[in-house]
């Protein structure tokens, strides 16, 4: 396709020299020697060129619109399948606001690129050239005049474009930056109210927009001194044309009509000149932006979902050995945690708030890998399963049960994709939430909002607990799913558990101990290591600190 408009660029800018040819001919030979029958044949001829290059831009136009959201779907493809797979440890030091930036803003910047390179460079270069050589053809002592100021304008396109670009730069990261805190804004906007920070907010966004205001000023500045500058360096070459052609007019050197299409010829030289002043502007914020882009397309730390064997037949088994980890390898979260969970049994790991329960989930998962130990599914170190096998075998319902904006089923299709209607109203059933989705205006087809804010905690914690009910893993992972329901609900949730745990491997974290009293094993860990593991008798009698916790836990429901 490129080719095809690279082909319809050259057809389509050859036809412009066609006029400046008509005129002369009209000037130096039909008006002096007043050939009447010439005159519709030669009109005609122009008339016919000016039509031809009008049909070539239709078409070309059609093309490039096609070539350009082309472009766009597979870049943006691109760059969010490099997104979804980049590994978490990525997104720990990436803000959400920079990555929207560069979907939204960056890849349409790189497109303009891309598209303006080669629609209005190279068919602004080809009239140059194309115009130029009709000079140099026509009159190439007057041609070389005329085209003195080109060296000083090309220098000075070389010479902005290095002097611009650091400021392009520094705008995108400053609107980057924008956009990362009205990002926050939104998504705290309960938090900004409750604390009343309406003010301070609105402090920080106007200092960070002031920031974007005075970048973009600067570069607009630079800009409106290279504009002008090199414009009136093709001013001095018409003026040029027009001293040099009067001078050879009147010493019989020129005649009028090659006067004339020297005239129309530096306008179809100029012009494109002109035109790609605006390209150049275009190319120079362009280009950081395509950087910005490309940073993480070509960044190399993608996760290989399918580098690995195939895990078949899950039994279960869940051993971590002496494991290690640290998201600052400096400071460990963990360290030498050893925890056996046997298949089909319901292991709970309790502590306080920091002591690395959920930090033993994402290792499981391989959102990241351990830096010392190992940790072995059904006898397999899980580093030699491909993560997406894995995480097939793995139901997770996460702490804050985060729901995507859709409807209840789009969230619970999520767990699997080609569920019946029977199977979902099951997995609600077994999540406790079959009754509340019914009350919904809409039932299942019903919208949860952005991030489920139409919903309770509790309901969204339901949700997601169904959805991984209906994936119905072998291995099901539990992040204080009950944090958020009622005691009700979390009576029944039990029940389910219980019901579900038969069959299946469960691994549970828990603050409210009276949720895993019937676990089978209680590990009990502590700024990072394994304290302690029993059942919960077992543990009220040899294990003071989780007797404390027990005791703080109940003395709270009472």
């Amino acid at each position: 396709m490129a080719l095809l408009q690279f082909s319809l660029a050259v057809m389509g800018t050859s036809l412009v020299l066609v006029f400046p040819g008509v005129v002369r001919w009209f000037f130096d030979d039909i008006i002096p020697n007043k050939k009447l029958q010439s005159i519709l044949p030669v009109a005609g001829l122009a008339i016919g060129a000016f039509l031809i290059r009008e049909v070539l831009f239709m078409v070309r136009t059609r093309v490039n619109s096609v070539f350009e959201q082309r472009m766009i779907f597979d870049l943006r493809g691109q760059l969010h399948r490099k997104i979804a797979r980049q590994p978490m440890a990525w997104f720990d030091k990436q803000s959400t606001g920079d990555v929207m930036t560069r979907m939204a803003d960056d890849v349409p910047a790189t497109q303009r690129v891309i598209l303006e390179g080669i629609e209005q460079g190279i068919t602004s270069i080809l009239q140059i050239i194309i115009s130029a050589a009709m000079m140099f053809y026509a009159n190439w002592k007057l041609a070389l005049f005329v085209m003195l100021p080109t060296p000083f304008i090309a220098a000075g396109g070389w010479i902005f474009s290095r002097w611009v670009e650091p400021r392009a730069r520094q705008e995108r990261e400053a609107a980057s930056k924008l956009n990362s805190l009205l990002h926050d804004t939104v998504t705290g906007v309960r938090q900004i109210k409750s604390y009343t920070a309406e003010e301070a907010k609105q402090r920080d966004f106007e200092r960070m927009s002031g920031i974007v205001r005075t970048a973009k000023i600067r570069l607009m500045a630079a800009w409106s001194i290279y504009s002008p500058l090199m414009t009136f360096l093709g001013d001095i070459g018409l003026v040029t044309l027009l001293g040099v052609g009067a001078y050879g007019c009147i010493t019989g050197l020129t005649t009028p009509g090659e006067l004339l299409q020297f005239i129309m010829l530096i306008g179809l030289f100029f012009e494109p000149v002109s035109r790609l002043h605006g390209v150049n502007q275009t190319l120079v914020t362009g280009l950081v932006s395509a950087k910005r882009v490309f940073d993480i397309i070509d960044h190399e730390g993608e996760e290989d979902l399918e580098n690995g064997c195939a895990l078949e037949h899950v039994q279960g088994h869940i051993e971590f050995r002496g494991v290690t980890f640290g998201y600052d390898a400096a400071r460990p979260v963990i360290r030498g945690v050893s925890v056996s969970v046997p298949p089909h049994q319901t292991v709970a790991i309790v502590g306080a708030t920091g002591s690395g329960k959920s930090t033993l989930f994402q290792l499981l998962t391989r959102f990241y890998d351990a830096q010392g130990g190992e940790i072995l599914l059904d006898e397999v170190p899980v580093t030699e399963y491909s993560r997406h096998s894995l995480r097939s075998a793995i139901g997770y319902v996460t702490q804050d049960a985060f729901l995507f904006a859709g409807t209840v089923r789009d969230n619970l299709l999520l767990g699997k994709g080609d569920a019946t209607d029977e199977q979902l109203w099951e997995a609600l059933t077994l999540a406790c939430a079959a009754d509340f989705v019914k009350r919904l205006p809409e039932g299942i087809d019903a919208e949860v909002g952005e991030r489920g804010m139409k919903l309770s905690g509790g309901e969204r914690q339901r949700l997601a607990m169904a959805r991984a009910f209906l994936k119905n893993a072998p291995i099901l992972l539990l992040d204080e799913a009950t944090s958020a329901v009622d005691n009700k609900s979390e009576h029944l949730i039990q029940e389910a558990l219980t019901k579900l745990r038969q069959n299946r491997t469960c691994l549970v974290i828990a603050h409210r101990l009276s949720t895993v009293i019937e676990a089978d094993q209680i590990y009990v860990m502590r700024l990072g290591e394994v304290l302690a593991h029993g059942t919960h008798h077992e543990l009220m009698q040899s294990c003071p600190y989780y007797a404390e916790l027990a005791a703080l836990a109940f003395e709270s429901k009472k």
